[in-house]
């Protein structure tokens, strides 16, 4: 909701005195998961042109500035997609994707350092989307996801960590054996509780600080009769965290030691267990030393 608050801000409009129905009224079809509301407000209607990446981050970037940002493209093409970073909404080969762009404090290398992120956490063997990085003039590029709550037209109904257990992402309340517990309830699936601990060990490794509970979800799959654990998403450092959001058995910086009593605390084989940590650590080293070390 980034880009979307401060569009409204601009307007004169404080987005955290609507009425709910009204929020939802600016939400449209473009929020995450397969929820959403009609009618939607007039403001947000209507096709949109294509436009230069560069372009939509410049006026990102300006919405601070009085008068130098077309306040009305970009709330169009913002959705709700949430998040900190500006993002847009965007038809790529007759599918929908997530184009996330710089604040304006951010290095050149910030979509780089996140698509090499994603890269190495499927080298861990992770589920995470097709994504790509788009071409820039201004930065490195631009990180771009392939929505993984979309087939075709449909919609996947998604339902995050925080809106399972009702934890806010702005609080440091859980531990990862939060997760693994919140997943094999909602799955009812050792492999899924698996994929969970994979991630767990990645993003310890890669030190993925910005791991709460927005950022770990759930997704329904009628074909299966149930939840399953999503794509990973948001993999990537953030600069000025110095700890984890979600600790590992009770540390903000664990190692090693705290993912090994995480398999424990989830009965998790003790070979498997180490076979996955051993192995997500020697790639993350491998693939990721250049973010990991700074």
């Amino acid at each position: 909701m980034f880009t979307v608050i401060r569009a409204l801000r601009k307007r004169g409009v404080d987005y955290t005195s609507l009425d709910p129905l009204d929020k939802l009224t600016y939400i449209d079809a473009n929020g995450l998961g397969a929820l959403y509301y009609e009618p939607a407000s007039d403001s947000i209607r209507g096709a949109l042109p294509e436009r230069d990446l560069d372009a939509i981050c410049e006026d990102c970037m300006a919405i601070r500035d009085e008068g130098t940002a077309d306040l009305d493209d970009i709330f169009k093409r913002a959705g709700s997609t949430g998040g900190a970073r500006p993002k847009v909404n965007m038809e790529i080969d007759g599918t929908q994707w997530i184009v996330k762009f710089r604040e304006r404090n951010d290095p050149e290398w910030m979509g780089r350092m996140e698509y090499e992120y994603n890269l190495a956490a499927r080298e861990c063997g992770i589920d995470v989307p097709e994504c790509r990085l788009m071409d820039s003039k201004l930065c490195e590029g631009y990180f771009a996801s392939k929505r993984f709550d979309r087939v075709g037209d449909r919609r996947i109904h998604m339902l995050s960590l925080g809106g399972l257990l009702e934890v806010p992402n702005d609080m440091p309340l859980l531990d990862y054996v939060s997760f693994l517990q919140a997943t094999m309830f909602v799955t009812n699936s050792v492999s899924e509780t698996l994929k969970a601990f994979r991630l767990s060990c990645f993003n310890v490794f890669a030190k993925n600080f910005d791991d709460h509970s927005k950022n770990f979800a759930y997704l329904y799959l009628p074909e299966k009769g149930g939840y399953v654990l999503s794509p990973a998403f948001d993999l990537t450092r953030t600069p000025g965290m110095g700890e984890h959001h979600m600790t590992c058995m009770g540390n903000p910086l664990p190692g090693r030691k705290e993912l090994s009593e995480l398999a424990d605390a989830m009965r998790i084989p003790k070979n498997r267990a180490e076979g996955i940590i051993a192995d997500t650590e020697e790639t993350v080293s491998e693939l990721l030393g250049e973010w990991i070390q700074n």
